[in-house]
């Protein structure tokens, strides 16, 4: 604009002159409206919308953001050694992990006898978030003592645990409404079903499972089994929205355990313990995240492998894990994921 002036008038303005103060002022302005017209081009596309603009193009397609939910699993109390009477764990009962920053509540009344040595018992996580989905082994602190329980352990990782959907996940769910027309009598449609309740990961649709104008429907959460009331909750969806005619059910799927040996070797200077685990972390993370009716492949889990920081080279365990087939009634789930020393 300066440049322009000076063409114009044939002479440079003073930064403090009117001219010059005037200039600063509109360009501003223009800056300020090209910026927000650049915004809202983005707003205007789901593929590049964000935040509730995001939210506004999934209404359109029938859609709504999930929200977050709470992660369950159990946990064994055992007690004190020696005779005991009977010992009562009662409802809301705390338990943490090790570090104490993710707490459960047990979800009913246990007691352990006279004979007995141990108890399971449900618990819930006292926030909802993925976060809480834990790994097995991690519950060990007792945050409401109960008189002759020694210790408490998880067996086996939590899950339903999730987090809000981000934009990200929307926008998936929105562009594969546009890639997969959803019209009322085909498969993605039940999916889309499924996939709208909180908590729930991925789903599949199979038809004439059970016979002609059947629609079995399984769901999951990540990595882990949707409870008894969430599949509930998508049947009673299912029969609000299904076909005249179509008999459709919801399912819980079965786990496909997937274990792999995975023999590591972390670059000069790493500490390989720390190493590991986040392999381990992060291969339990991708395993879980396949879902339902998504194939294992090595190759995949490599490359997850080789882009975490300090592994040097790695190579799997043929014996111990190989690719597999992930059929639409079945979910993956990371069972024994092992890091050893090359």
């Amino acid at each position: 604009m300066v440049a322009s002036y000076e063409a114009e008038s044939g002479f440079s303005p003073q930064n403090e002159s009117d001219v010059m103060l005037r200039l600063r002022v509109l360009a501003g302005e223009i800056f300020r409206e090209r910026t927000y017209a650049e915004f809202i081009m983005r707003q205007m596309f789901p593929a590049t919308a964000v935040g509730e603009y995001l939210d506004r193009h999934a209404r359109q397609r029938g859609l709504s953001r999930k929200n977050a939910t709470l992660a369950h699993g159990s946990v064994t109390f055992t007690v004190v050694e020696g005779e005991h009477e009977e010992i009562r764990i009662p409802t809301g009962t705390q338990v943490s992990t090790g570090d104490g920053l993710l707490r459960f509540v047990t979800d009913n009344d246990a007691v352990i006898d006279a004979q007995s040595q141990t108890v399971s018992v449900n618990v819930t996580a006292v926030r909802e978030g993925s976060a809480y989905n834990v790994l097995a082994e991690t519950i060990g602190l007792i945050v409401t003592p109960v008189l002759g329980v020694a210790s408490v352990a998880n067996s086996a990782a939590f899950s339903g645990g999730s987090d809000v959907e981000d934009d990200e996940q929307l926008r998936k769910r929105v562009i594969d409404s546009y890639c997969n027309i959803i019209n009322g009598a085909n498969a993605a449609y039940y999916r889309s079903i499924a996939l709208s309740v909180d908590g729930v990961y991925s789903a599949s649709a199979v038809g004439c499972g059970r016979g002609a104008g059947t629609v079995d429907v399984y769901a999951c959460a990540k990595g882990g089994a949707l409870s008894a009331d969430k599949i509930s909750e998508i049947q009673a969806l299912l029969d609000e929205k299904r076909e005249l005619n179509v008999d459709a059910k919801a399912f819980s799927p079965t786990a496909m355990n997937i274990n792999l040996y995975i023999r590591l070797t972390v670059s000069e200077g790493y500490d390989f313990s720390t190493v590991a685990e986040a392999v381990r972390i992060a291969v339990t993370d991708y395993v879980n995240g396949l879902g339902i009716g998504n194939d294992l492949r090595l190759s995949k889990v490599g490359e997850v492998i080789y882009h975490i920081e300090g592994v040097e080279d790695y190579k799997f365990l043929e014996s111990y894990g190989s690719d597999r087939d992930v059929p639409l009634t079945r979910f993956a789930k990371a069972n024994t994921i092992t890091v050893r020393d090359e």
